[in-house]
């Protein structure tokens, strides 16, 4: 038996484990489900991607993977099916440009993934119980082939079965009460003639009324006694759905929960969280069935007196139901898209915010007043803890543009508000501040307020008599954590605050905490998550063990992962190795800035280096033909990159470039043009490598005199007899003579 299939009858404890292992994982659990056969035919375990022998089968591997997903999406799409299929087909096209975009450029790592997956899974079944393995029929190609499908599928299938029980039950109770309300008036009104005609009544005619009217009360007590029979399997089945409805309830919090937690993750990797449609879709199935279960109330009313004894039994049922309508309508107003978390005073930002089932709870017939606000990360942390009972919030900042009522889309049944040019003003920093650098490190919360009207439903109220007016509600939503600037020069510190607060806050942590020291194996994922953020494309391991060393000052490898980094030397000390004016954070952050503004598509193609030791460097030029030369970031400052070069002499020579001087000649050009620089190391000859990156120069236009720049160099600061060996004997001339030249000409 296949392994997807063996794990598909385990129980269903067992099968939440499984989906907890996808919803960390990048290759989800709808790809699983619908590629099952193709992924255990693959040789996966015989890739070792540590060996440069197997490269380029890991390389085939991974697009061979990806034709057939696309190949399955097509399958789909052809089979002319149900709307199931179709957002299936959907969503499996959104799992293909999201593995297309993350692992292109790095197929080992999903080499990894995948046999990290199977590995898991296998462990999984071989823990099983061998009582689990007992054959469940599959619900179509949602069991497992839908991560938000399957549990929660289960659980509404048996909360339908429960709900008709319940809808007979009562049905057989309201049955009964009307029959035993007409015989009860039939026997009123046989007594009050009775007892009107009783004179004139022989005794045998009275004897026989009263025998009828003791028969008729034994009756009423046996009826008595079968209501109370149905009340207490009422009662039963009130629990058992109450059960599944804490299932559903849970699952889908925890579906919310997830996918705010890849939307954190998101804000350093780069990657955008899934769509929330499939949380709506489950959230308005249940919202259905909640508001249909809070109306047993309103329809047991009239039977309350006569079964006092389980009046609070019921009455606890629909109190349950009410709270699990507050919570899900608290959770279900999310940030769609948060603000920027580096926010700049008198500088515009948007974001977006939107209310799961905002239609099933009646805010599209008048739509929710939305008001944001700044607090500080007290008062964050409390709003967060509040459970949606938010009280005396203080802000402490005023956020213009940000009051809007939120729009209802009656195409896709949704709640939703884009919030654009919002500007913080004023702001209220902490008293306690100590330190001019703490501004950078002190946090705040953006605070979306919804103002809702819930129209009055009477299975909603649990008391008979209560006012049927709209109850208002305050629904709150917290932004991640962002840091507020003042001008620019603050912009590097803001973003360390955020970049580790974003890598290293657990689920369950308070979100506003700083987090410690953590280990680097833990810190170097997250570095590499926010190079493909911002440069598209993965840190090596050779790079990571590079950045490792130089952030813990060590001159060994030896058990790097291991060792903690803390925030002290990530962000505030100077690097000491050697000694430098500067912190870890300052030059990687300033090398990101140089690679975006510079150099992107060259770093994209792999032909930066970038992160390799000057000694390093030197060491595999040494082995390189002459005329070799390889990029990388220079050590000693911030912001530049080095063109370490192998002359003719055999020496290296290191040619660094700064910003300024990259805007006023791009680096295709410096490369291109010096004719000393030949291969990009290993042996890549520069034409093939550089030559799409180099700017062509502007053909001369009709009618127009070419423009040129001239530079007079004096005289007295270069040697005459270089410069005329260099252009009457350009062969003889010495390289470092030249790059001399070529050097001071670029100062000009």
């Amino acid at each position: 038996m296949a392994l997807w299939q063996q794990l598909s009858t385990l129980s269903t404890c067992s099968v939440r484990t499984i989906q907890e292992l996808y919803v960390s994982s990048p290759i989800s659990i709808l790809v699983r489900h619908n590629l099952a056969d193709h992924i255990e035919q693959r040789p996966w375990a015989q890739y070792n991607v540590d060996d440069p022998n197997h490269q380029r089968d890991i390389q085939q591997e991974f697009h061979h993977f990806l034709n057939m997903l696309k190949y399955k999406i097509n399958e789909l799409r052809n089979s002319g099916d149900m709307e199931r299929i179709i957002d299936t087909s959907q969503r499996l096209e959104e799992q293909y440009n999201l593995l297309n975009n993350t692992f292109s450029n790095n197929p080992c790592e999903f080499i990894k993934k995948m046999q990290h997956l199977l590995n898991e899974e296998t462990k999984i079944l071989r823990a099983a119980d061998t009582a689990e393995l007992e054959v469940k029929p599959i619900i179509g190609d949602t069991w497992m082939g839908d991560l938000q499908g399957s549990l929660f599928s289960l659980s509404f299938k048996h909360v339908n079965e429960l709900k008709s029980r319940i809808d007979e039950q009562i049905n057989c109770l309201d049955e009964k009460a009307d029959f035993k309300r007409l015989s009860q008036e039939e026997m009123h009104r046989k007594t009050a003639s009775f007892n009107a005609r009783q004179a004139e009544l022989t005794q045998a005619q009275r004897d026989s009324f009263k025998q009828n009217r003791d028969r008729f009360m034994r009756t009423l007590q046996g009826m008595n006694a079968q209501m109370g029979e149905v009340v207490v399997g009422l009662l039963t089945l009130f629990d058992d759905i109450l059960r599944k409805l804490k299932v559903a309830h849970d699952y889908i919090l925890k579906e919310i929960d997830d996918w705010k937690e890849e939307q954190r993750r998101g804000m350093i990797s780069g990657k955008q969280p899934p769509s929330l449609d499939y949380i709506e879709r489950d959230a308005c199935l249940l919202a259905d069935t909640l508001t249909s279960c809070a109306g047993y109330y309103a329809r047991l009313q009239d039977h309350l007196e006569e079964m006092a004894e389980n009046r609070n039994l019921i009455t606890h049922f629909h109190s349950e139901i009410l709270n699990f309508i507050r919570g899900l309508m608290y959770k279900c107003f999310i940030i769609e898209k948060q603000p920027p978390q580096v926010l700049k005073r008198d500088t515009k930002f948007s974001a977006a915010v939107r209310i799961i089932a905002g239609e099933r709870w009646g805010f599209a017939i008048k739509q929710p007043l939305l008001k944001v606000y700044l607090v500080n990360a007290e008062q964050a942390q409390a709003i967060l803890n509040s459970n949606g009972d938010v009280r005396d919030v203080q802000v402490c900042g005023d956020v213009v543009n940000g009051e809007k009522v939120m729009d209802y889309s009656t195409q896709t049944k949704t709640v939703h508000c884009h919030l654009k040019n919002m500007v913080v003003k004023k702001l209220s920093r902490a008293a306690d501040r100590r330190a001019a650098e703490l501004v950078t490190e002190e946090k705040f919360g953006v605070y979306f307020q919804c103002l809702v009207h819930v129209p009055y439903k009477e299975s909603y109220s649990p008391h008979p008599h209560s006012s049927r007016a709209d109850s208002k509600k305050t629904l709150p939503a917290v932004s991640l954590p962002v840091t507020v600037t003042v001008h620019g020069s603050q912009s590097s510190a803001a973003e360390a605050t955020i970049f580790w607060d974003n890598s290293f806050a657990p689920r369950n942590r308070d979100s506003f905490a700083h987090p410690g020291a953590q280990p680097w194996g833990e810190l170097k994922a997250r570095i590499s998550d926010c190079f493909m953020k911002n440069t598209d494309r993965y840190l090596n391991e050779d790079a990571l063990r590079y950045l490792g060393m130089k952030v813990l000052n060590l001159d060994s490898a030896d058990d790097l992962d291991s060792k903690p980094v803390s925030w002290q030397a990530f962000s505030k000390d100077t690097l000491k190795k050697p000694d430098r004016t500067f912190t870890f954070w300052e030059w990687l952050y300033s090398c990101i800035d140089l690679i975006k503004k510079h150099f992107l598509p060259m770093w994209k193609d792999n032909l930066i280096e970038g992160f390799i030791s000057k000694a390093r460097t030197e060491a595999l030029l040494k082995s390189a033909e002459p005329h070799t030369f390889l990029l990388r970031f220079s050590d000693s400052n911030q912001g530049m990159i080095s063109i370490s070069l192998k002359q003719r002499d055999e020496s290296i020579k290191h040619i660094i470039y700064s910003a300024a001087e990259l805007k006023r000649l791009d680096l295709a050009q410096r490369i291109l043009d010096p004719d000393v620089l030949r291969y990009l190391y290993p042996h890549h000859p520069k034409e093939m490598k550089f030559k799409k990156y180099y700017k062509a120069v502007k053909e001369e236009v009709p009618g127009y005199e070419k423009d040129f720049i001239r530079a007079h160099i004096p005289l007295e600061q270069v040697d005459i007899m270089k410069l005329d060996n260099l252009f009457n004997e350009p062969e003889s001339a010495n390289e470092n003579e030249l790059m001399e030249i070529i050097s001071y000409f670029d100062s000009y």
